[in-house]
């Protein structure tokens, strides 16, 4: 899979978790939310599926500058919502552990983030930096209400994520140069059948040629020069064979290698039946 359909991938993923995320925000802070907070998360929800559907609904080749467009779109429902929802446990609550939905959301990201840094790290930066900004702009009175350990845990929470990124965007670069490595190998495993072909579709004429040059030279010195030119010519058809016997190993006999095998058996056959006529024509 390339970096196109990767990120293709990616996409189609958030637009999902964004659905379903938000629907599950709706039964779970219902008690907390107000009109605005549903009319935003209605249209998450809205925006979420309808990017899903025309995701699902597309074919290859994708664009993956499209895909990281809407990737990071998909995202901005969602750190509204996370904001919003910060503001409603804040007004409820006595005491209350600030920033969840954006903790959780950081390291959702870091894992199904598409190909690439700018749109992943980008990507929690958004929550990351809309919580420094809202923390910013609470006031004492509900700073004294939360937690203990902001705004260094969303800090840390977001630094974690950028460690788990790193992670994904090395199996991406490991999952590239293993599809590289397969690819080569093939065209050698392919290049190398060409050359056992060659190789044995060359033998039967150096038997024929040999043989027809024994029985020239046993028929007198006249045909000397004849021979020799014709030993040189076999000299350089063994120096041919010679040169593709190391990519033998290279092959794995498939379906397709056997059959490639056969024709050069059933070819092989039918030079060694005109080899042996020869010295009847001769």
């Amino acid at each position: 899979m390339d970096d196109a359909a990767e990120a293709h991938r990616a996409a189609v993923i958030a637009a999902l978790l964004g659905v379903v995320g938000t629907a599950m925000g709706v039964v779970g802070f219902w008690r907390v939310s107000d009109p605005a907070l549903r009319a935003v998360q209605v249209g998450g929800i809205l925006v979420n599926g309808t990017i899903l559907l025309t995701l699902r609904g597309r074919h290859p080749p994708y664009s993956r500058r499209q895909a990281d467009a809407l990737f990071l779109l998909l995202l901005v429902p969602t750190v509204v919502m996370a904001w919003m929802v910060d503001a409603a446990r804040a007004a409820h609550g006595l005491r209350w552990v600030p920033y969840e939905p954006a903790k959780l959301s950081v390291l959702t990201l870091a894992v199904i983030a598409p190909p690439g840094w700018a749109t992943g790290a980008g990507a929690i930066a958004m929550f990351v930096g809309s919580s420094l900004i809202h923390h910013a702009l609470l006031g004492d009175a509900v700073r004294a209400r939360m937690s203990a350990g902001e705004p260094f845990a969303i800090i840390a929470y977001g630094v974690f994520a950028l460690v788990l990124l790193g992670f994904k965007q090395r199996s991406y670069a490991l999952r590239l140069e293993l599809s590289r490595a397969r690819a080569e190998k093939v065209a050698i495993e392919r290049v190398a059948r060409v050359a056992m072909a060659l190789r044995d579709l060359a033998n039967t004429p150096v038997q024929t040629l040999e043989l027809i040059r024994q029985q020239l030279l046993a028929e007198g010195l006249q045909r000397r020069a004849q021979t020799d030119r014709m030993g040189r010519a076999l000299e350089r058809l063994r120096r041919l064979n010679d040169l593709l016997g190391p990519y033998q190993a290279a092959v794995i006999w498939d379906d397709e290698g056997r059959t490639l095998e056969r024709e050069i058996r059933t070819v092989s056959r039918a030079s060694r039946h005109r080899v042996e006529l020869a010295p009847r024509r001769l």
